[in-house]
């Protein structure tokens, strides 16, 4: 007992308790309950701390053993500091060398928990979490634990021993008690009473009693009137003032409201007073009435409360019954801002409303402004008082409080404050200089951070300067090495991949325009819109304020500098490339990085340069400040001027000239193609590489919309959805171009350009949307007046086209040649010019004036009278061969068909799977054109059958002039016969010699296309006649020897039977013959499509077997022929491109030419060595060097002419993909 009771309350900390929420991972022991219940069966008795202290090391030392996999001491060791195990006796980890408590091989940092003795018993009581009891605090005082164990009951006390030895306790007297804190019996204290023997506790004497005695009562007695006397009082108290207390009551009365009672012990009501006049009293239990305060009134006693007076009256004394009015007081149209003003100089102008210096009369409040009640320009600055302030978004300085500028960003001006009547003068965001306009630039020592100001703290980072100085450095020097590679060593995926980071690069600029516009861009847009501010040159990213001037000017100008700055760097790199690779063509390739890098950053320049015309306007529109520096007023500061100078000379500098560069070198395009100008598309290739050459201007149009995007902000101010739909007609037309045009070189690209465009668009709507812009409705509706305006002029113009071409529909060529572009070109376009020169009908093949099917049928439908079907071979296999022929019978137009040696009939089995027939994809071609093959078989038969259609019969292959111009004659008259082909006149010496395969009609009609395009020419040179060698068949091997002899030049036309045609091969080598020994004619090579330059084994093996006979001399000329530059001549092509390449051969025939004496029948290659050419004398060659220089002046200006019209044309129908096209498969075939 001794020991319970001395140890009750005892607190210890212990390291385990049997009732702590632990157990093993595996279960060896269990939980700590189990272990506990596990020792106690084993040893009989409860273990302490220590002993589940020792079993949990053990449990720690195997686990560490079984880890380590060793009994090694250290590796036990470093096991043990590894060791992180659940356990009945919690988590076991332990310190390992270098822990932080110093300690090795310890728990330093194992969680305890605290234990409590109480009554005996042993329990957790903290951790809450871990308590099995409530912790009993404060403790009990030594006394109080020796009650603990007292013998007696409470309300006795010991008396003694019994007779038998027991202790005797005896009852506390009537008005005495002892509960279990005191060991005798004591009297009761005050207030409280015992009215009988044993009691443990007193009780208290009840409301209105007090206790008969001032200690030890047995009973209490009734309080008196005008007292109190609460629970447990001895002595009664005197009822309180403000109240009354009857006899009997418990609690005080209150006094009335409008009454009071000024001294205690009032009995009744009536002690009660009622409050004076002027004075009021709007609660119960009040000791006095109190005056009505300032403001207030009262107009008669016994009030419960005062009234205020109303706004616009005061009353300036307490207790009074009447208010002053405020009319008199204060300026005019002034008032109070409550009810119950208590002073006259609470009469203040209203709200929105100032008072201006002297001024007697309240006037409105300017806008951007804010203007608190009592707002008087008198009182600016002043502490405690109210003026004019700037609203959030607007501004205004110091010294003139009444002009308000409008602040671009409502972050840079949080405006002023108005509280209570006091108001503050803070106009600017933290570090923006308050001087300025509009809080435009940050103070000195601050940077400019996306839309707040910075201080410049612990000097520049200079690293992201450099980073951007290298990374241009670098990205420049790269630019420069990567757009200059060689063209023809670009892979379509370099194109491509260049032209989708063309496109990305005018998607970033022209977003960055939209920085010109003052829109609130939400998250992502915002920061995409803080990148962008790069693309416009501005720098504040890397902290430019903090290392140079903050000066508008100066920024103007270093933003204006920044191209040339480039500019000369390229030319620095192009000047050490030049110096490490020499063969760098200077010109071109600096033209090219520079036009590139203009082309790009076009957008930023012009941008740049418009900053000064970009402005808005402030409130009242009689200042505007720049958009780019909002502390710029625009035309009414010398900072303007001069930015405005920078600007407008910038422009002129730069983006102007280029852009004029751009245009003449967009104009000029089709003759510098025509000249095979390699420089001028080097050096302009930015302009022209990426584009479809169909397309070749698409470049300046571009650069024209990029201007017309960046003038918009300059010409439309302020009216943010104006611009906004002005930006966006832009961009849809552009988009709408973009998608006819189909411009880029690479389909994806024009894929990506579109989508890219579209989304540039989505941004500026989002722009829109998230700032709620409105358009004034004179702006709507104007816009709505164009838009529907265009819509229904081009709906108008497109019906009223149509319809014209329906009802005036009339033919336009006499005559269309439907043949195989493949095996007859050259006849057909043969025969188109000498039809057209014997009759002068208009005569139509589709290579010239046609490029889609669609076109081509609906001409033959509205525009052909004849169609004549040139029969080859492989006519009737072409689909649009076939749909011509369809569409003709359909259409009930005059069919000439032409059966030439080489075609061959269809059979009947051919006819019914015309499908098959046709060439691959024919029919399904066809069939889009509403062409079944039950119509093509009915065609073809009625073709091959002469039903509705009549038929030329070739009965042999035109090899000469006189076959095809009596194949003619058989075409335009019906029924008439060919006539004998006329006597054809010697080879004059001088002529033109033409040689071509005599067995392949293509050739010869290549040739014979030659041979007029070169009469038509009017060349005087030709005057001596042009010869093409097999018209004179006649003449056998000495008369084309004889000929070429005398001839001036000598044409040969490679043909694809050329290298197998032996005729040709023997003219080759005997004029390369006549060549090497100084006389004899210019060979000219002229290269047909599908023509392949001969290599080693056609000189090893098949010549010796085409010509046995052939020396090792005739090889090595043939060989040096074939190794002459060749001039490409395509009779697939256009007459405009063919025209063009003529010419490029009559070039290369020389125009002083003499006659050789003792030239006659029968001279041989080796008769030559014997050969002289005689001298013109003085006179004659004096006048041939003046026709010569007339010939080269009229040469050049007719060069001019027909470049233009051989290019351009091409170019504007579409055709200029083939041209450069064909050119390119030709020259790939030279050696």
């Amino acid at each position: 007992n001794v020991g319970i009771q001395n140890s009750h309350g005892l607190l210890s900390p212990t390291q385990w308790d049997q009732s702590l929420d632990v157990r093993d991972d595996d279960g060896f022991f269990g939980s700590a309950e189990d272990f506990y219940a596990l020792y106690q069966e084993r040893f009989g008795a409860p273990p302490a701390y220590q002993a589940a202290y020792s079993a949990a090391m053990g449990y720690s030392l195997q686990k560490a053993i079984e880890s380590a996999g060793s009994l090694d001491t250290e590796a036990v060791k470093v096991a043990l500091w590894n060791l992180s195990l659940k356990s009945f006796y919690g988590l076991l980890e332990y310190s390992a060398p270098g822990d932080i408590s110093g300690l090795v091989g310890t728990q330093p940092r194992r969680p305890m928990v605290t234990t409590q003795i109480l009554n005996g018993s042993i329990g957790v009581v903290a951790p809450a979490e871990a308590a099995t009891m409530e912790l009993d605090y404060p403790m009990l005082t030594w006394a109080e634990k020796a009650l603990l164990l007292y013998p007696c009951p409470q309300g006795t006390v010991e008396d003694g021993f019994a007779a038998d030895g027991s202790i005797q306790c005896t009852a506390c007297d009537a008005g005495t008690y002892r509960d279990r804190f005191v060991l005798s019996c004591s009297p009761c204290p005050p207030g409280s009473f015992a009215d009988s023997p044993g009691t443990a506790v007193c009780r208290k004497c009840p409301p209105t009693t007090r206790s008969a005695n001032q200690s030890a009562s047995r009973s209490c007695v009734q309080c008196p009137a005008g007292t109190l006397c609460p629970t447990g009082t001895s002595q009664p108290l005197p009822c309180p003032v403000g109240h009354f207390c009857p006899a009997g009551r418990e609690l005080p009365a209150p006094c009335a409201n409008g009454t009071k009672r000024s001294e205690p012990g009032a009995r009744g009501p009536e002690d009660c007073v009622a409050c004076a006049p002027g004075t009021y009293n709007a609660l119960v239990g009040r000791s006095e009435c109190a005056s009505c305060q300032a403001g207030w009134f009262s107009a008669s006693s016994g009030q419960l409360e005062c009234s205020m007076c109303p706004r616009g009256s005061l009353a300036s004394n307490t207790g009074t019954s009447v208010c002053t009015a405020c009319a008199d007081a204060g300026p005019r149209g002034s008032t109070t801002q409550d009810i119950a003003s208590s002073d006259s100089s609470a009469c203040r102008c209203p709200l929105d409303t100032y008072l201006p210096l002297a001024g007697r009369a309240c006037l409105p409040c300017p806008e951007g402004l804010f203007c608190a009640f009592g707002a008087d320009l008198q009182s600016v600055g002043e502490a405690s008082a109210a003026w004019p302030v700037a609203l959030p978004g607007f501004m205004a300085r110091a010294g003139e409080p009444l002009v308000v500028y409008r602040c671009l960003f409502a972050e840079h001006c949080p405006g002023g404050a108005c509280e209570d009547g006091a108001c503050t003068v803070q106009t600017c965001a933290p570090y923006r200089d308050p001087a300025a306009v509009a809080c435009g630039r940050c103070a000195e020592g601050a940077y400019q951070s996306g839309q707040e100001c910075l201080p410049c703290e612990g000097g520049v980072d200079a690293l992201p300067i450099v980073f951007v100085t290298l990374a241009v450095v670098f990205a420049l020097a790269a630019v420069t090495y990567a757009i200059n590679r060689d063209m023809i060593k670009q892979t379509r995926w370099a194109v491509g991949m260049m032209v989708s980071l063309t496109c990305l690069f005018s998607a970033t600029q022209t977003t960055s325009v939209y920085l010109s516009l003052n829109m609130a861009w939400t998250e992502p847009l915002g920061s995409l819109m803080k990148a962008m501010s790069l693309m416009t040159f501005d720098l504040s990213l890397v902290k430019t304020e903090c290392i140079m001037s903050s000066n508008p000017v100066s920024q103007q100008l270093f933003r204006q500098l920044i191209p040339p700055i480039f500019l000369a760097y390229i030319l620095i790199v192009m000047v050490v490339k030049r110096r490490l690779a020499p063969k760098t063509e200077f010109g071109p390739e600096f033209t090219n990085t520079a036009g590139t890098i203009l082309m790009t950053f076009f957008v930023s320049i012009c941008i740049s340069a418009f900053d000064p015309l970009v402005c808005y306007n402030h409130p009242g529109h009689v200042y505007s400040s720049m958009r780019k520096e909002p502390s710029v007023l625009c035309f009414d500061s010398s900072e303007h001027s001069a930015m405005l100078a920078i600007g407008i000379s910038a422009f002129i500098l730069t983006p102007l000239p280029f852009l004029s560069v751009a245009i003449f070198a967009v104009w000029k395009y089709p003759r510098y193609i025509a000249r095979h100008d390699i420089a001028f598309m080097k050096a302009f290739r930015f302009l022209f590489f990426r584009y479809e050459p169909s397309a070749y201007f698409f470049g300046v149009a571009f650069l024209l919309r990029n201007l017309m995007i960046c003038l918009v902000p300059v010409v439309i101010r302020d009216d943010i959805a104006a611009q906004i739909l002005a930006i966006a007609t832009i961009i849809v037309v552009s988009v709408v171009a973009q998608c006819l045009l189909q411009p880029w070189r690479n389909f994806l690209a024009n894929i990506l350009d579109g989508a890219m465009t579209g989304c540039i668009l989505l941004v500026l709507v989002s722009g829109a949307v998230g700032g709620g812009y409105v358009a004034s409705e004179a702006t709507t509706q104007a816009i709505s007046m164009v838009m529907v305006g265009a819509f229904l002029s081009m709906w108008v113009t497109l019906l009223a086209g149509n319809v014209y071409k329906q009802l005036t529909r009339r033919d336009v060529y006499d005559m269309f040649i439907c043949h195989d572009k493949v095996g007859a070109a050259a006849q057909a376009r043969l025969i188109k010019f000498l039809v057209a020169e014997h009759t002068g009908q208009r005569v139509a093949l589709d290579s010239d004036e046609l490029h889609h099917l669609d076109t081509v049928l609906d001409t033959i439908k509205a525009k052909v009278r004849h169609l004549a079907v040139y029969l080859t071979r492989s006519t009737l296999t072409r689909p649009w061969c076939a749909g011509e022929i369809v569409t003709a019978f359909k259409t009930g137009k005059r069919i000439t068909a032409v059966l030439t040696p080489s075609f061959v009939a269809p059979i009947e089995e051919q006819l019914e799977a015309a499908g098959a027939y046709l060439d691959v994809g024919g029919a399904d071609l066809l069939v889009q054109f509403g062409i079944a093959m039950s119509d093509i078989r009915n065609s073809f038969l009625q073709l091959v059958e002469a039903k509705g259609c009549s038929h030329v019969q070739v009965d042999a292959d035109p090899t000469s002039t006189q076959h095809f111009s009596g194949l003619i004659t058989l075409l335009l008259h019906k029924g008439a016969k060919a006539a004998p082909p006329p006597h054809t006149p010697s080879p004059a010496p001088g002529c033109l010699a033409i040689s071509a395969d005599p067995c392949d009609p293509e050739a010869a009609a290549a040739a014979c296309i030659l041979i007029n395009k070169a009469k038509a020419s009017g060349l005087t040179f030709l005057n001596d006649g042009v010869c093409l060698l097999s018209d004179h068949m006649d003449l056998g091997v000495d008369g084309h020897r004889l000929a070429i002899t005398s001839a001036r030049a000598l044409v040969v036309m490679l043909s694809t039977k050329t290298l197998m045609s032996r005729d040709q091969l023997e003219i080759i080598a005997y004029a390369k013959g006549l060549n090497e020994k100084g006389h004899g004619p210019v060979t000219i090579p002229a290269n047909i499509f599908g023509f392949s330059f001969p290599t080693a084994h056609y000189y090893g093996q098949v010549l010796p077997r085409i010509w046995p006979e052939v020396s090792e001399a005739q090889v090595r000329r043939i060989g040096v022929f074939f190794r002459t530059a060749s001039c490409p001549y395509s009779t697939r092509a256009s007459d405009q491109v063919l025209r063009a390449q003529i010419h490029a051969i009559v070039r290369r025939i020389p125009l002083n030419w003499t006659s050789a004496s003792g030239i006659g029948a029968g001279i041989y290659e080796d008769d030559l060595t014997h050969i002289e050419f005689e001298d013109n004398d003085g006179e004659e060659e004096e006048e041939e060097k003046e026709e010569e220089e007339q010939y080269e002046e009229e040469e050049e200006e007719e060069q001019e002419e027909i470049e233009e019209e051989v290019v351009r044309e091409p170019l504007r129908s579409g055709l200029a993909a083939k041209l450069p096209g064909m050119r390119a498969s030709e020259l790939a075939s030279m050696p």
